[in-house]
């Protein structure tokens, strides 16, 4: 008899089904309140800022993870948990934001984001404390709130963030103590503090900080010695410029790349060991009251490329056969009591750095601007008989004056200098009474009367030094005056010239500050033109200009592949060992040429460490850019980490703008037209601009060189190289080019990253105008100034200064326009040179009016205007 089938056994198969069912439809419950929860977070954030406007159209129903990312907001997800967010305004006052603000419910409002590792909150006029609640944000990795009003102390609840890698807090109203429990950060890689009113002692619990790469604390009011530092092995970057650290030399790791102790309290002397620090590439210990003698090894350093010793009480002897890196680019010693002959290596001759050394007691080749050894001797004696505090004791007042009336003087002999040449250039030797010498005389000797009330002592150390800048510039502004005079035989040009130089003279003298005459304002230009259309015209824009040109999809590359467009790395593929690493050219298996960067990993990581830098990379996609096309990873088999990551690149194959501009380049055949350098500019100043604001975060100090501006077949710009943003991995070098030393005030370029991109364009901007490739610093200042001067004489005189290859046909106001612009981009102040922006409006109202101007002559000579290809296609 067959036994009853139960019930219970006939549907026991269907319950893993029921489970299985109701567990996703909890997953997919759970999915909607998170993605709510992430949504209302993100609305009460818009409604406490005001800011971005983004967020005004979010609801419930949109995906936040696929909102389209912009230059000042982006948001990044992870499986729809928001992991990143990224906002950056214009620099807002506190009163922009909306009444009901409050640091404290900011902060409270995004701890709810748990997946929340990124927080880039930068120039929103963010006011108040950093609130307690800010250790709420518990999964944080990079903490970014630079450039706002935040005022008060840091919190030491700060330290409850275990996750932090990155902490900067630039540019706010901070006071108090940096907290002790910092040093709780065990990750903590990057730690920037700079630009506030901090106070008191750095920390003890520092020097546990055993992963930190970067320590800025400059200007601030921190005050004592520093712990040491000896065992942090990772430490590249220390910057302690504009405080009162001091008076022992700090116990600091031998692999520093980079340290600025300039402007403090340090009174002692250098430690030996200091020249065993062999990857060091800038040291600045300036303007303290170091004794003792000066370590001659320094210069003989490998990496180094900047050193500035001056304005201590350094004693010891130097001596001709003392060695230099070849790397070195600037060396400032003056203000020392050194004795001795003065290096061969550091003596200014063509490639050789810019070197400062007046103010000692050295023997040089002319014995000026060094005062006699027993100068040196005895105030050896006194640096070791008085007490620290009268040794260390500053006249800042009295420096700052010195220096700006030294300023004025060194800027007279220079131009004083730039007359007599062009006088005996056109006068052919002939000895000619000329009342410059008188001028100068009369000119100096009052600037020396207004400063008679002034230290003695510190008035002639000062004096020196500016004298011995002028000495130095004098030979090399003979040469630049020849080469450019002998090409103009017209004779009232130059008599013209030379009477705006004169008048530059007397007019740089009389301003007691030493402030260069202000150039005109370009905007002026402004009104006979129709803006809007000069933005839009195609005629004069190249359609490859807009930054959607058309590149293949960003991928990522498989290894073999590289292997195989490279004959597996062979030697024939290689190009050049760059600041990025190896370079490699290839072939795809499609025919596409392109060009590969090999970059060696320092330190390990799985391939998703890095995969935020590659997303960056991966949006380097622009028409003026050599452009990103994928990446590729090399794993070690053992670990799966990744030993070097290979990133690919666009292959542009034809010449730099340089051999297309410059007289000792490339043929007069090649050489652009007026037209085609202005648009050539245009296409520079786009690509800058992109890397500004383009990506989110933006790169900037590009480090920029006409050489690495490069034209494809069709004679497009494409920038080929700036800071890929591997660079923490991949340190880029100072310099690493024909002219390094044309980059301004090293420490100017540090403070002022989006400027420094400015002053490269107005040196690219020079070379384009002056037709000739200009190699070092010195040539720029000199240059700028006869710019500066010859936008104030007539047309035929400013036109003795241009390119020959094109100072015929480019219009007045064109040539005015560019010269204008030129000038303003190399202003040595930071603040005073134009936005990318203000150099992109001039750039186009410069090829607006010299076509305009064009199509006119050719009317007026009875003729269609030409507006060939040759002349519109370069961008």
């Amino acid at each position: 008899m067959a036994k009853p089938v139960s019930n219970s056994n006939s549907h026991s198969h269907l319950i893993p089904l029921l489970i299985l069912i109701l567990f996703f439809s909890t997953t997919f419950h759970l999915s909607e309140q998170l993605q709510f929860s992430q949504t209302q977070t993100l609305q009460n954030f818009q409604n406490l800022l005001g800011y971005p406007q983004e967020l005004l159209t979010l609801n419930t129903n949109t995906d936040f993870c696929n909102i389209e990312p912009t230059p000042h907001f982006t948001l990044v997800c992870y499986e729809e948990n928001l992991t990143q967010l990224h906002v950056v305004g214009n620099g807002f006052s506190p009163n922009a934001l909306p009444q009901n603000f409050s640091s404290q419910t900011l902060f409270a409002t995004l701890a709810t984001l748990s997946s929340l590792k990124v927080l880039t909150l930068v120039s929103l006029g963010l006011w108040g404390p950093i609130p307690p609640t800010i250790s709420q944000l518990s999964s944080l990795e990079i903490l970014n709130i630079s450039s706002n009003h935040f005022s008060g102390v840091v919190p030491s609840q700060i330290s409850l963030l275990k996750n932090l890698q990155s902490l900067v807090l630039d540019n706010n109203l901070l006071q108090g103590v940096i907290p002790s429990e910092i040093g709780t950060l065990q990750g903590l890689a990057v730690l920037s503090m700079k630009n506030n009113s901090l106070s008191g002692t750095v920390p003890d619990s520092v020097r546990t900080l055993q992963t930190l790469r970067v320590l800025d604390l400059s200007n601030n009011k921190i005050s004592g010695d520093l712990p040491s530092l000896r065992h942090l092995s990772n430490l590249q970057d220390l910057n302690l410029e504009n405080n009162k650290f001091g008076p022992h030399f700090p116990s600091l790791p031998t692999k520093l790349v980079s340290l600025v102790l300039k402007n403090n309290s340090f009174k002692l002397g250098l430690p030996s060991g200091l020249s065993t620090f062999y990857q060091l590439q800038k040291l600045d210990v300036s303007l303290n009251g170091f004794v003792g003698p000066f370590l001659p090894a320094l210069l003989s350093l490998p990496s180094l490329s900047y050193l500035d010793a001056s304005s201590n009480k350094f004693t010891g002897m130097l001596f001709k056969n003392d060695t230099c890196n070849d790397e070195l680019v600037f060396v400032n010693l003056s203000s020392n009591l050194l004795r001795g002959e003065l290096p061969t290596c550091l003596k200014p001759v063509a490639n050789k750095p810019v070197a400062l050394y007046a103010g000692n007691c050295l023997s040089n080749d002319d014995g000026r601007n060094q005062n006699p050894a027993s100068f040196c001797s005895n105030e050896a004696i006194a640096v070791k008989i008085m007490p620290p505090q009268e040794n260390h004791k500053r006249t800042t007042g009295k420096t700052v004056l010195v220096s700006s009336m030294g300023g004025i003087v060194g800027g007279a002999l220079i131009v004083g200098v730039v007359i007599l040449v062009v006088s005996r250039v056109h006068k052919k030797g002939s000895v000619v009474k000329t009342p410059v010498k008188p001028t100068l005389e009369i000119v100096i000797s009052q600037a020396k009367k207004e400063e008679e009330d002034e230290d003695k002592e510190e008035e002639e150390k000062e004096k020196e030094k500016e004298g011995m800048v002028a000495a130095s510039s004098r030979s090399l502004s003979i040469s630049v005056l020849q080469r450019i005079m002998k090409r103009v035989p017209d004779k009232g040009a130059v008599e013209s010239f030379t009477r705006s130089m004169k008048e530059h003279v007397m007019n740089r003298m009389h301003n007691k500050n030493g402030v260069r005459t202000s150039t005109r304002s370009i905007i002026e230009h402004a009104s006979s033109v129709n803006t809007a259309k000069l933005l839009t015209d195609a005629r004069y824009i190249s359609e490859t200009m807009k930054m959607g040109a058309s590149f293949p999809a960003y991928r990522t590359f498989a290894l073999d592949e590289l292997k195989e467009a490279t004959n597996n790395f062979d030697a024939s593929s290689f190009v050049s060992e760059g600041p990025h690493g190896q370079i490699y050219k290839g072939v795809l298996s499609d025919g596409m040429p392109i060009t590969i960067r090999g970059l060696k990993m320092r330190k390990r990581h799985s391939p998703q460490n890095y995969m935020h830098h590659i997303e960056l990379i991966s949006k380097l996609r622009h028409s003026h850019l050599i452009s990103a096309l994928g990446h590729s990873f090399e794993c070690n088999q053992d670990d799966s980490s990744v030993s070097t990551i290979f990133l690919i690149f666009e292959f542009v194959p034809n010449k730099s703008l340089r051999s297309c501009v410059s007289v000792s380049a490339g043929s007069p055949s090649e050489k652009l037209s007026w037209t085609q350098r202005i648009l050539a500019a245009i296409g520079v100043v786009k690509g800058i601009q992109f890397l500004h604001t383009g990506i989110v975060p933006g790169l900037y100090s590009n480090n920029l060189k006409i050489t690495d501006v490069l034209l494809d077949n069709n004679l497009n710009v494409k920038i080929s190289s700036y800071n890929l943003p591997l660079s923490a991995e991949t340190r880029r070098l100072v310099s690493n080019g024909p002219y390094p030393g044309l980059k301004g005030n090293f420490q100017e370029r540090i403070m002022d990253a989006d400027k420094n991109d400015v002053y490269d364009i107005g040196v690219i901007l020079l070379e384009t105008i002056l037709g000739r490739p200009l190699m070092f610093h010195n040539e720029v200042g000199t240059l700028k100034d006869l710019l500066q001067v010859s936008i104030k004489t007539d047309d035929m005189a400013r036109r003795s200064i241009v390119d020959p290859a094109v100072h015929k046909e480019c219009s007045n106001e064109s040539l005015m326009t560019m010269m204008e612009i030129c000038v303003r981009c190399l202003s040595n102040d930071p603040t005073e040179r134009p936005s990318v922006d203000d150099v992109l409006w001039n750039l186009h109202f410069a090829v607006q009016v010299q076509n305009s101007w064009r199509r006119d002559s050719n009317d007026q000579r009875g003729s269609p205007a030409s507006s060939s290809s040759h002349e519109t296609r370069v961008v």
